[in-house]
């Protein structure tokens, strides 16, 4: 039943995006401004609001499948595979029988956890198809610096599925109860979602980029921010309130101006962008798979192994 309906679901998902994602295509063939947005900011203007109204028509439902996704593989999932088996009563005949403990254990995890896998990549490849019909010069998708659209691209998804449902199975094992494990798995799904949702910036040691000079954001567009702020000709970092103190009597308060920015750099101040290339996408990719994991799996392979020796 949860395999059936889990098909279900992503093909509703599926028809949804593709039917947003073939209007979003319409639209942007009508309305693609003829020149850059510095020479018809008016066209541009248009064609952006115009895209961003077609995906969040959908984006912010989508937006939540990072958590709720996880979550409910990890509690439908996961955590009644054994526990419904020990609450029932019904292993102590399925595991007296010519199938093993180990045989049947093997089976039902590794199935399912097989589809579960297949199941997060091809949300994955759902999402990052939909994404693409958006992304163009007048309107990029940052897939890297969206912590939502990092976690619904790539094995990410996967990773937080497989994750997900490893901890149910575990849950259900050392509770033995079902809602019990259902509740276990939700609440720890929802702590490892919000104690990661900005771990990102920190998997690797950021670039630098200074700027001298009146300029735009050194950052790309499609990296992943982390920080900013100034430094004084020594090197000496200062928060934009401090610089702001320091410049008030000779340089106004308006920093929003180009002017103010010159006379900024005038005299001595830098202003340094720290960011995560878009060539680091697949590194961070990986990286949050491993994190999630390997703790899922070592809790996994504790609760098979009490499984595996019989009660005395």
């Amino acid at each position: 039943m949860q395999v059936l309906l889990t098909t279900a679901l992503l093909a509703v998902l599926g028809a949804v995006l593709l039917i947003n994602g073939l209007g979003a295509a319409g639209f942007a063939a009508q309305n693609t401004p003829a020149t850059d947005c510095v020479t018809d900011p008016d066209a541009c203007g248009t064609y952006t609001l115009g895209m961003m109204e077609w995906m969040w028509s959908v984006g912010e439902i989508v937006g939540w499948l990072p958590l709720l996704a996880p979550a409910m593989i990890g509690a439908f999932w996961g955590a009644p595979l054994l526990s419904r088996e020990f609450e029932h009563g019904t292993h102590q005949l399925t595991w007296t029988q010519s199938v093993t403990r180990r045989r049947w254990l093997v089976t039902k995890v590794g199935g399912l956890g097989a589809a579960v896998t297949l199941g997060g990549l091809v949300l994955g490849g759902i999402v990052n198809a939909w994404l693409a019909a958006f992304d163009s010069p007048a309107f990029p998708v940052n897939f890297f610096g969206n912590p939502n659209w990092f976690r619904l691209v790539g094995i990410v998804p996967a990773a937080w599925w497989l994750s997900a449902f490893v901890l149910g199975v575990a849950t259900g094992a050392l509770f033995r109860r079902t809602l019990p494990a259902m509740a276990v798995t939700l609440a720890v799904c929802a702590l490892a979602f919000f104690g990661l949702l900005r771990a990102p910036s920190f998997y690797a040691t950021p670039e630098r980029a200074v700027q001298a000079t009146v300029m735009d954001d050194p950052a790309p567009d499609d990296s992943l921010y982390v920080n900013s702020y100034w430094i004084d000709g020594d090197g000496v970092k200062y928060t934009s309130q401090e610089r702001e103190l320091a410049l008030a009597g000779s340089c106004g308060t308006d920093e929003t101006t180009k002017k103010y920015a010159k006379c900024a750099f005038s005299h001595g101040y830098r202003q340094v962008a720290e960011f995560h290339p878009a060539s680091r996408f697949w590194q961070f990719q990986w990286t949050e798979a491993g994190i999630l994991l390997i703790p899922a799996l070592a809790l996994g392979g504790v609760a098979v192994r009490r499984t595996l020796r019989p009660r005395i």
